[in-house]
């Protein structure tokens, strides 16, 4: 098993709410509390920007059910993460349809602002790569890094650290 992945294993492992970074923490406070009676909502962002580290903490503390796509989702469930299927103007209905009380669909692209879902964006600064840096180590993912981050793309600071340890699979 490759490093990268190893690490991924251990953060859904130990993780919770704790772990979340200043802007993660803002983007899950506006999901549950600016938009409660909203049943469909988009958490947008940048690959590696922590989506799924969200929906991870979701699942763990606050009911959601995880699924990649709408579809696939049990009729009548109370609240669900769709990780990975992009935004169409169908997914609402569908939602509708299938009883769902509450959606949050995480994408990278915006959804239309005609089509008028709410939308939770998240981005992350050099403080919030400090941050989780600190997480990995305090909580014993990494004893140390041997690289310097660069950007603010978590997982490919991830991938760049097992890289520098010699890690030739990273993905």
């Amino acid at each position: 098993m490759s490093f990268y992945v190893e690490w991924l294993n251990q953060i859904k492992l130990k993780a919770d709410s704790t772990w979340l970074t200043k802007n993660q923490q803002k983007a899950l406070n506006d999901v549950m509390n600016k938009y409660p009676q909203e049943k469909f909502v988009c958490l947008c962002g940048s690959s590696g920007s922590g989506k799924s580290f969200i929906s991870w903490i979701l699942v763990k503390e606050h009911g959601y059910i995880y699924a990649n796509e709408l579809r696939s989702v049990e009729p009548g469930t109370e609240r669900v993460v769709i990780d990975g299927e992009p935004y169409t103007r169908a997914m609402r209905p569908i939602a509708q349809l299938l009883g769902l009380k509450r959606v949050l669909l995480l994408t990278e692209q915006t959804p239309p602002a005609r089509d008028g879902v709410p939308v939770v964006t998240l981005s992350l600064d050099e403080h919030d790569v400090k941050q989780f840096q600190h997480n990995l180590t305090k909580y014993g993912i990494l004893q140390s890094f041997l690289g310097q981050a660069e950007g603010a793309v978590l997982s490919q600071i991830l991938r760049n650290e097992a890289i520098s340890r010699g890690g030739n699979n990273a993905t």
